[in-house]
């Protein structure tokens, strides 16, 4: 009982971090408001918003730095929660600074936003990198790596879910819709904008309250012995051959330029009644997507140790592919709405499935590196397709040499019923079809064992 109820609390307590993690950076509650200011407000480009995006997941891709700070560095004897402490103390303060330069209206370009989220999106990555290292550590002491990251990337899409309506419905109290491209900034605009940084603020509060009521984790004293331990983890990581195809895997899977901004603009500009999707359609629409990655958790929450895990990635890569190539077809929000319906679970399907497999794979007390390290590839992909995908929509969708080859080698998918006015994206979402089918090839190469163990893993 005492060991059920332990892995309760310590789920309660992963929940609620990943909960913070979804609603308190800058694309939680605040990043509707924040993605139509820029948009119409600013009335920035869709590359000049995927240049942004990426800037402020430069800091995920250093999360293996994170991990090796949090595993040497101990902070009151604590290698985990002492950083949460600091990193949400801090993204509090950033949220009140961005609240007082939107009230005294000096956002007026795109740097203000840009600086902020790229100095939280640190505080944040450190955060996720120290939770996961816990994860990873008692995870593999009870045997419950895959249900414990159900839970976490289950509660971040709950989050979205629940929290998106509510980002919109602030979006729209600050912005209203007016069937114009762009809108004036005005002191109103401001000042609630203001209001919604506030809200924004109260978030990181929880992971506070939870790692001090929830989170256990013992003191450490780094001897010699220990520092050598955690080197020679560190060392049997970054030889292990299986760890880079594993790395490689999840590059392809997650470098996906047709998503992000330019499906973001596609949506807006080309898919509403009138040529433009509103405000609270997008929320809809998003919540719903949502909705059905938590049934893709929870599945994977009771599947993971039922089945051998190598089928779970094939199946996993083989259904992504035909997920990408479908979305060729959205035209409209009902078409969305299907899409979501039939491969919603099956993203978080994937997701989970390689992140169970690189937790199981951490060296003991290097854990928040390696694991760190795994998912800093996630996050170079998303960065990177975000930039790519931004850049060439635009000269997708702009003419010249770029625009006539974009129509030259999908020009026939327009007599299949695609749009004519996906031009810009349709080449991007094959791209990102390619990329994921690739990876089947790279499966046998991980020798894994029915739970989901390399060689080296145990």
């Amino acid at each position: 009982m005492n060991k059920d109820n332990s892995i309760l609390k310590f789920s309660i307590f992963l929940g609620a971090i990943y909960f913070v993690q979804a609603t308190g950076t800058t694309g939680g509650v605040a990043g509707t408001a924040i993605n139509f200011f820029m948009k119409e407000g600013l009335r920035l480009s869709a590359t000049t918003v995927a240049y942004i995006a990426s800037l402020t997941t430069l800091a995920w891709w250093i999360k293996p730095g994170f991990g090796l700070l949090s595993d040497f560095v101990p902070i009151a004897g604590y290698r985990r929660k002492s950083y949460i402490y600091i990193c949400n103390i801090f993204s509090v303060f950033l949220w009140l600074v961005l609240a007082l330069l939107s009230y005294f209206q000096t956002i007026t370009t795109f740097w203000p936003i840009a600086i902020v989220s790229f100095i939280m999106a640190f505080n944040f990555a450190m955060t996720d990198v120290v939770a996961d290292g816990l994860m990873v550590q008692t995870g593999k002491e009870t045997d419950n790596t895959g249900r414990f990251q159900a839970v976490q990337w289950g509660t971040i899409r709950f989050a979205i879910a629940a929290t998106t309506i509510f980002g919109a419905f602030l979006a729209l109290w600050a912005m209203p819709d007016t069937g114009n491209e762009y809108f004036n900034i005005t002191e109103s605009v401001y000042n609630r904008l203001a209001v919604i940084f506030l809200i924004a603020s109260l978030f990181p509060l929880i992971n506070i309250m939870a790692t001090y009521f929830l989170a256990t984790e013992k003191k450490i004293e780094l001897t010699k012995e220990k520092f050598r331990e955690i080197r020679e983890g560190i060392k049997k990581a970054i030889t292990t051959k299986q760890v880079w195809i594993l790395m490689i895997c999840m590059f392809g899977l997650n470098f996906s330029p047709g998503w992000g901004t330019p499906f973001f603009y596609y949506l807006r500009d080309h898919c509403g009644p009138s040529g433009q999707m509103g405000k609270m359609v997008f929320a809809y629409l998003s919540t719903f997507e949502s909705a059905m990655g938590v049934l893709g958790c929870i599945a994977y929450w009771k599947w993971c140790r039922r089945i051998e895990i190598e089928k779970l990635l094939y199946f996993s890569i083989i259904l992504s592919t035909v997920a990408s190539i479908f979305y060729l077809w959205i035209q409209g929000p009902m078409t969305v709405l299907l899409a979501s319906f039939l491969f919603g679970p099956a993203f978080a399907f994937i997701n989970l499935a390689f992140l169970d497999v690189s937790a199981k794979n951490c060296p003991n007390l290097a854990e928040g590196f390696v694991f760190a390290g795994l998912c800093s590839v996630i996050n170079i992909a998303v960065s990177a397709s975000s930039a790519v995908g931004g850049w060439l929509y635009g000269l997708l969708n702009e003419g010249g040499s770029l625009y006539e080859w974009g129509w030259s080698w999908t020009g026939w998918l327009t007599d299949l019923g695609v749009s004519s006015d996906m031009v810009g994206l349709r080449s991007l979402i094959l791209i990102s079809a390619g990329f994921t089918i690739l990876t089947v090839f790279l499966i046998p190469l991980l020798r894994l064992d029915k739970e989901g163990y390399m060689k080296y893993g145990r």
